[in-house]
């Protein structure tokens, strides 16, 4: 079995050339984690099935990233094909989490973990205390939410589901290997942390009444935009209008004539109860 094909394209060929792999596991469907599918055509290509559309179209995957879009045009597609290689691919079998995958000798167990996107799966080894994270990569940039279909609330409960289980081995996509059960946990916590710290520098920002424009340009998430900006501010942008509807629900910001500023007083909230949802879009 094959965890995501988004490899190196050397390691890729080399290993698709020198071993036979019968299952490809998805974690889920973004372009570094699908772009050399071609080369393992013998393979059973798994995953969950809120994520295989956009394993089988570039079009579905052009769109989670909110494109084509004012910003960066058809940019975002020449990106994944011309960078990426990516084309429209295959799905197998559509997961749905909690799954049992016998791979002879031991077993592997689905676990869906939305919020990076809304089918992210990470597979557990319960013999081997081992798990493969996908994309709750455990990185101190922290949890990456920028597509649409992304979620926070659903990533902190999947941070939550993750580290209930007893793993000794955590198996990053973009962290390498961690080892040992509280250093798991403690790597754990201290990624969801970022959410918090997040929201808390945003609260700060919106002391005085901010525009989306101008909130984005502070790149509270990204610290400085890398190149091509144009790319990392359409990602600050996702995560940031998340933020801020996650915000407006709990009464802590409020919309102004020309965008957003912090609630005074914050709001109180009876033990147990939750915060009110609301509907949230672009100020007018």
């Amino acid at each position: 079995m094959l965890v995501d094909a988004g490899m190196g394209g050397g390691r890729a060929e080399e290993l698709a050339r020198k071993e036979k792999v019968d299952l490809l596991f998805l974690t889920h469907g973004h372009e570094d984690h699908l772009a050399h599918l071609p080369l393992f055509g013998g393979a059973k290509v798994l995953c969950h099935r809120k994520d295989a559309p956009a394993v089988r179209s570039v079009d579905r995957l052009e769109a989670l990233y909110g494109c084509p879009c004012p910003e960066l045009g058809s940019g975002m597609r020449e990106f994944l094909v011309n960078m990426f290689g990516l084309r429209d691919g295959r799905v197998d079998l559509e997961l749905e989490g909690g799954e049992v995958l016998d791979l002879g000798g031991m077993e592997a167990q689905v676990i869906h973990t939305p919020g990076h996107s809304a089918g992210h799966c990470c597979l557990w080894l319960p013999s081997e205390r081992l798990a493969f994270l996908g994309d709750l990569d455990l990185t101190s940039f922290g949890p990456w939410y920028g597509c649409v279909d992304s979620d926070i609330d659903q990533f902190l409960s999947s941070l939550e589901r993750v580290k209930r289980l007893p793993i000794e081995v955590a198996v990053t996509s973009h962290k390498g290997v961690v080892r040992g059960r509280e250093e798991v946990r403690r790597r754990l916590e201290e990624y969801g942390r970022k959410i918090g710290e997040r929201e808390e520098r945003l609260l700060g920002f919106l002391e005085e009444e901010r525009t989306l424009e101008e909130i984005v340009d502070a790149a509270l998430i990204y610290g400085r935009f890398p190149e091509p900006q144009a790319f990392y501010r359409l990602f600050e942008r996702m995560m940031v209008e998340k933020h801020l509807r996650r915000l407006e629900g709990r009464g802590e910001v409020v919309r102004t004539g020309r965008g957003f500023r912090r609630a005074y007083p914050p709001p109180t909230y009876p033990p147990c109860r939750k915060p009110p949802s609301s509907r949230w879009g672009p100020p007018s």
